[in-house]
């Protein structure tokens, strides 16, 4: 592997670990790691691998678990197979050993750009089995998206909250709010929104100082 993939690999695997840190998963088992070791996992199948869990209570409810994968090589013309073989779809899996999708989420590393292959893919994963999956590309993630100078502060607004939202600005239902599209924006994917999700935007303002938008993830 040349030296610049394998300078990206390193780079969007701080940027990873940030941005899983950031939502509450513990890396620290992870985060000791240099050049010469992404070249090692690099060479090794699945050695780039990462499963992180969240330290939470019992009676949690939520995503508590995230997988990180890497797809290299290409997936892009055999993502069917790929994710097939991911979700052990043709394999008889014990109980205990099954993914449970109302607790885990994917993030699915490549080294090629992401279009509307990927974009369906995670899709029909969420309408068939309410699994969230997001694939990205190394070299968008080689700093952190979300602390971009021009990136405004995103936050997800808790389900709990969106009747009150709505309330708030006289809005018959979620449509009334601009859309943003699953999959297809990389803050989305980073902040793991699904149809239905609304995500509040704060940018600042030459005239108020700052101002609030919320977008509704179609």
């Amino acid at each position: 592997m040349d030296f610049d993939t394998l300078d990206v690999l390193y780079r969007s695997r701080q940027t990873i670990l940030e941005i899983l840190k950031d939502k509450g998963y513990v890396t620290a088992p992870y985060e000791k790691f240099g050049p010469f070791e992404i070249e090692k996992m690099a060479s090794k199948d699945k050695s780039l691998n990462m499963e992180v869990r969240k330290d939470v209570a019992d009676d949690f409810v939520g995503l508590s678990i995230c997988r990180v994968e890497y797809a290299i090589p290409r997936v892009k013309n055999r993502i069917a197979t790929f994710l097939s073989k991911l979700l052990k779809e043709d394999e008889e899996v014990a109980e205990e050993d099954a993914i449970d999708t109302s607790n885990t989420e994917f993030m699915v590393i490549t080294l090629e750009s992401i279009n509307d292959t990927f974009d369906k893919a995670a899709m029909n994963q969420w309408v068939k089995n309410r699994l969230r999956i997001a694939f990205f590309d190394a070299h968008t993630l080689v700093s952190n998206p979300l602390k971009h100078i021009l990136v405004p502060l995103h936050e997800v607004v808790p389900e709990a909250e969106h009747a009150d939202l709505l309330k708030k600005y006289n809005a018959e239902n979620k449509t009334k709010f601009p859309i943003i599209r699953f999959h297809e924006d990389i803050i989305g994917r980073i902040l793991g929104l699904v149809p239905g999700s609304i995500v509040k935007i704060t940018r600042p303002s030459p005239s108020a100082g700052e101002y609030t938008l919320y977008r509704h993830c179609v």
